[in-house]
């Protein structure tokens, strides 16, 4: 089928982008619109002993200035942890909340204390100016280490250290007994570099208040629009129903558009003191200080070995970083996304791990792509390599040995995971071919002469995604005879019009230009779970699957009933229902009937209790190092993943490329980097943080392995974070073979390169 499931269609969004014609936040305004500008904290710890905004708000053009006690007054809930845990002592976590506006305290650089509405954006900003707030600054901590010891400032009052919980997962006993009984026991201590998401589109919201009505709208780049109007609701006292959430075109999300920001609470409390729709755009400086972080781990690991080198056992002690705050999955990621994959995809019996999660003068530390699944497949892969390193024998062969066959499916880790399927070893086989792994050491040769280090690294990975709650979709015939399409899911740039599209198409065997695909609207689509953990295609699409199947079910039964016939004498074929010579388009069925209501079709997808989809891969990365300047170039990038049934080979490709990418930028670029004293932010713009640029990012190698999941009826399992999560270990395992060194930890700048070959070649490189 030309338009159906497994052809690659070029996007049908792409039209109104390539011609300027997209429908951003920033691009919607509206009558007597006012600009919201956030006064932030230029401290990383201190006491707020006086705000005096007096002057601020006599001057010409401001509106409003709103503070802590405007929020109190206005019966503003904080904002609260979206999810917690059991503490390994059994006792719970404590909960901890965030205020809107600062209050007394401030807990991080870029905190926000103030809110300016103004007639224009450059009047409230000139305001901040006439503001004065007495501080009394504090010492800050703002990295893990400091954070731990046991005179560090306390970041959260209400607490008596900076652990706000010390979790498990897995069997201590037995895996302390395994590991004592080990022939040979690998030991490694890495950093998993803190990253700033950093989308194309920086965040911005409106908010609309009706007086009339008592209800509130919220127009806002997001990932989601269900999940924030519930808990805008929840912080506003208000019923959901007096509230709805709108977001348009959206410039990348990578998991922290997901989440509820004070600025969203403040554009729709502001609008209801003023009676004016309030506006508030992020400037990237701005963004780099209030969106939240990702990563930012330190672990120390143990793995075991027979003396036939089979895995025993694994054991990992985590501090994962915070933040100031507890964003809303904060302590997700690092418990149950990450930790519960961290035996990848290798027979491994025995396992446990001990996380703490640590409270620092910093931004709230969440979800980015892949979110917490990049920081298990980084530590167990480059255990991996160093084993082999080691135990002298090669990388790939450790592998070997170890993976999971396919015979072994499903097979159940002992960190909870169940996996359905998947070849393992066929995707490294793959890879290897593909990579032209076997003339490696030929290549090698050759960039010796040129005075060049060249290194190749194996990654293999494995992801847990396509969870979460239900994905609803709601089908119906347009007026014009289309097929319109509501569904709770939110495109960032993936390609959902295209992809949803196409799994109606395959159904109905219609053209996808008949199929409107409509998201991001509260008011229309009653419900929804949002986009992020790759679930859209593997929850959202099956949900669209299923409801297309009903509809066309539903549409032959009603016309069959109209024309007084049994339902099985109406042949359907490319969107006509033909009957005793006669054919019926969508088109005629709007004519026929007077209501159409019995084919406005509700359907939904719950993910089986307990049950996730597994993508899983090899990459391959090889790069050369110049001996002189430290600088890493990659030359050659493979990569074989299995993502089940695939619905776009061509948007597919174009999701692990971007994954690839920024799994390249957190292996060699990307640092975010506090000042230890003053706890500010010092890559906080593009000129000191590197992301990668065209020219870092190789051609790449890309084939898959169709295997399909068995936990969903069309067999997905889900592509979205695979690049970022394969990526840097195989790019820092390159590094390693590269410098025949145990271990650097990410990012690899040339620098720090640099230092290590003049370590190793004092004399002279």
């Amino acid at each position: 089928m030309k338009f159906g499931i497994g052809q690659s269609v070029k996007r049908k969004e792409d039209d109104k982008f390539l011609t300027g014609s997209g429908c951003y936040n920033d691009d919607i305004n509206f009558k007597d619109q006012v600009y919201m500008y956030i006064v932030r904290s230029p401290y990383a710890f201190a006491k707020i002993l006086n705000i005096n905004y007096e002057k601020a708000k006599r001057c010409n053009g401001v509106l409003e200035i709103l503070s802590n006690d405007t929020i109190k007054n206005m019966n503003i809930n904080p904002m609260y942890p979206g999810f917690k845990v059991t503490n390994k002592d059994g006792t719970q976590m404590l909960d901890t909340f965030r205020n809107i506006l600062a209050n007394q305290i401030v807990r991080y650089v870029g905190e926000p204390v103030l809110a300016i509405i103004g007639q224009t954006n450059e009047i409230a900003e000139e305001a901040a100016d006439f503001i004065e707030i007495e501080y009394e600054e504090m010492q800050s901590t703002t990295n893990i280490n400091d954070a731990i010891r046991n005179k560090a400032p306390i970041v959260r009052d209400e607490l008596s250290s900076n652990i706000c919980f010390d979790w498990e997962l897995g069997d201590i006993k037995k895996t302390e007994n395994a590991l004592k009984n080990s022939k040979y026991i690998t030991s490694i201590e890495l950093v998993n570099n803190r990253l700033v998401p950093n989308p194309i589109e920086c965040r911005s919201s409106i908010g609309q208040y009706n007086l009339d009505s008592d209800t509130y709208n919220l127009y806002c780049s997001s990932q989601g629009v269900h999940s924030l109007k519930k808990k805008l609701s929840s912080i506003l006292n208000i019923k959901e129903d007096k509230l709805n959430v709108f977001t348009p075109d959206v410039g990348g999300g990578f998991g922290m558009k997901i989440f509820n920001y004070p600025e969203y609470v403040l554009t729709l409390a502001a609008s209801k003191l003023t009676n004016r729709p309030v506006k508030w755009v992020a400037k990237r400086s701005e963004s780099f200080i209030s969106d939240i972080h990702g990563r930012d781990h330190i672990s120390t690991a143990k793995l075991g070995f027979d003396k036939s080198y089979n895995i025993t056992a694994l054991m990992v002690n985590t501090y994962a970083n915070i933040g100031a705050y507890i964003s809303d999955f904060g302590v997700f990621i690092p418990t149950y996304a990450g930790t519960a994959m961290l035996t990848g995809c290798y027979k491994i019996s025995n396992a446990y791990a001990n996380v703490k999660g640590v409270f620092t003068n910093t931004n709230p530390v969440d979800a980015y792509r892949g979110a917490g699944r990049p920081e298990a497949a980084y530590l167990i892969e480059r255990l991996m390599d160093k084993s082999a390193r080691e135990l002298n024998i090669s990388p790939l062969e450790i592998r070997k040995i170890n993976l999971i066959e396919e015979k072994d499916m499903p097979y159940k880790t002992p960190l909870g995971h169940t996996y359905d399927s998947g070849n393992f070893k066929k995707n490294l086989s793959d890879c290897l071919a593909l990579s032209d792994y076997n003339s490696f050491d030929r290549r090698k040769s050759l960039s010796l002469k040129n005075n060049k280090y060249r290194g190749i690294g194996i990654s293999t990975y494995i992801e847990a995604c396509g969870g979460g709650g239900p994905e609803y979709c709601y089908l119906k015939i347009g007026g014009n005879g289309n097929v319109e399409v509501k569904i709770g899911t939110q495109s960032n740039g993936q390609g959902h019009l295209t992809s949803y599209s196409q799994i109606v198409s395959e159904v109905l065997d219609i053209d996808i230009n008949q199929i409107n695909i409509i998201q991001g609207n509260s008011m229309e689509i009653p419900k929804g779970s949002g986009t992020g953990g790759s679930r859209s295609m593997p929850v959202g699409g099956n949900a669209l699957f299923l409801a297309s199947k009903k509809f066309l079910k539903n549409t032959q039964e009603l016309l069959a009933e109209h024309l007084k016939t049994d339902p099985n004498n109406i042949i359907y074929k490319k969107g006509l229902f033909k009957f005793n010579n006669k054919n019926y388009s969508f088109s005629d069925l709007t004519k026929l009937f007077n209501t159409l209501e019995p084919l406005n079709i509700n359907a939904d997808w719950t993910p089986q209790s307990g049950t996730y989809t597994y993508p899983n891969g090899t990459h391959i990365c090889e790069l050369e190092i110049d001996k002189l300047s430290g600088f890493v170039k990659i030359l050659s990038y493979s990569v074989i993943d299995d993502f089940g049934k695939v619905i776009n080979p061509l948007l597919l490709e174009g999701q692990v490329h971007g994954g690839i990418a920024q799994g390249i930028g957190q292996a060699l670029f990307e640092e975010t980097i506090y000042d230890n004293n003053t706890g500010q932010l010092l890559s906080g713009s593009f000129m000191d943080y590197a992301i990668p640029r065209a020219s870092d990012i190789p051609s790449i190698r890309f084939n898959y392995n169709e295997i399909l999941c068995t936990t969903n009826p069309l067999g997905i399992k889900g592509a979205g974070e695979a690049g970022a999560i394969g990526a840097p270990p195989a790019v820092i395992n390159a590094v390693c073979n590269a410098l025949d060194i145990d271990h650097i930890d990410m990012p690899a700048k040339p620098e720090k390169v640099w230092k290590i070959l003049s370590n190793k070649n004092p004399n002279g490189l």
